[in-house]
């Protein structure tokens, strides 16, 4: 079951560890002021979506709001 908003949901507690996903690995040890929002967006469309996915898609995509917000400011 996903807990939270609907725009900021994310899988429950210890079901899907993103901790080894690529994507994880690359975007996290980022400053997010450095993350260029078009490289983020690609990686997100190379997520198949799927059960198995979804924790790491929730991940991306929330990053991408914060990436985007900032960009704003």
């Amino acid at each position: 079951m996903a807990d939270g908003y609907a725009i900021n949901w994310a899988m429950g507690g210890g079901r899907d560890n993103i901790r080894n996903h690529p994507a994880y690995i690359k975007y996290s040890f980022k400053d997010i002021a450095d993350i260029d929002p078009s490289a983020l967006k690609a990686s997100i469309g190379l997520i198949q979506y799927n059960t198995e996915n979804q924790a790491i898609a929730a991940y991306l995509t929330n990053l991408l709001r914060i990436v985007v917000l900032l960009s704003e400011v």
